[in-house]
């Protein structure tokens, strides 16, 4: 799920793997001009849940923390 927050863009997924599913988000600083957004963060896997829901929604709200943490 792609969606906007604050300056950056997230893309929050899942990885499905053996009935398991893994949370992941990248998040992109998105230019003022309008250019290409830059990978700002990886989240790298973070962690595993049984529904693929459950996952997106645990990357959102990492991926939401870590903007919050920013300083810009």
């Amino acid at each position: 799920m792609e969606f906007d927050y604050k300056q950056f863009r997230i893309d929050a997924s899942c990885l499905e793997e053996g009935g398991r599913y893994y949370a992941r988000a990248k998040i992109f600083r998105r230019s003022l001009e309008g250019g290409n957004a830059r990978e700002a963060k990886w989240s790298g896997e973070i962690g595993d849940y049984r529904s693929d829901a459950d996952a997106v929604e645990a990357a959102q709200r990492w991926a939401i923390q870590w903007c919050d943490e920013q300083k810009d």
